[in-house]
């Protein structure tokens, strides 16, 4: 390969892409980064899996196959998260409908607000919970990554939910995720802080230590 490794984040979530971008830059090759705010025609691939893994693999490899009717080169890189909070006393929802929580169109404000108003219906003001991340890589091309057509790496962070919501960092469930000291919330936290203790910065370093490129 010459030149950077050209790797396409399945995600339309600018958040997200620039989180993972910047944990990239940690990569021991270079790596060009683009999402898909960069394909504008790019399908939207249907989560149909039960877990983060089967959803992580369907939408790397769904963007994957719409790269290689774009004549993408066939060594660019997919790589897709699925990722989501479980919530004990939900019953470990809402897992894999984390995005959706609050049904068609649901936004950051309406999943929040479901969360809270579940716990509520409960009688309970906080639950034990976790983070939990999936990332998926695979070739536009279909060839191997090391040994395997796909490649998967998993994180998981544990958080105490509450109604209770502080911070404007972050997105998603965030502003509700109570860390470890019980003293901050996820969206408190500095991105290199986050990084550090998060879910997806788990699977990104378990993917670095394992990272298959340019050796």
């Amino acid at each position: 390969m010459s030149g950077p490794l050209r790797l396409v984040v399945a995600s339309g979530n600018r958040h997200k892409v620039r989180e993972l971008a910047a944990m990239l830059e940690a990569a021991p090759t270079p790596v060009a980064v683009r999402g898909l705010d960069a394909f504008p025609d790019a399908p939207s691939v249907p989560e149909t899996a039960e877990t983060f893994e089967g959803n992580a693999a369907l939408k790397a490899r769904g963007i994957a196959d719409y790269l290689a009717t774009l004549a993408e080169p066939g060594d660019t890189v997919v790589l897709a998260d699925d990722s989501g909070i479980a919530v004990d006393a939900l019953g470990g929802a809402p897992g894999v409908y984390s995005a959706r929580f609050s049904g068609e169109g649901a936004t950051d404000a309406t999943n929040n607000a479901k969360l809270v108003t579940s716990l509520q219906s409960l009688g309970r003001t906080s639950s034990a919970a976790h983070y939990a991340c999936v990332l998926a890589l695979c070739r536009v091309d279909g060839a191997t990554i090391g040994d395997e057509a796909m490649l998967h790496f998993e994180g998981r962070w544990n958080v105490e939910v509450r109604v209770e919501a502080r911070g404007n960092g972050g997105f998603g469930y965030d502003p509700h995720a109570w860390i470890e000291d019980g003293a901050r919330t996820v969206a408190e936290l500095g991105g290199a802080e986050k990084a550090s203790r998060s879910h997806r910065g788990a699977a990104f370093r378990a993917l670095l230590e394992a990272w298959p490129w340019g050796t």
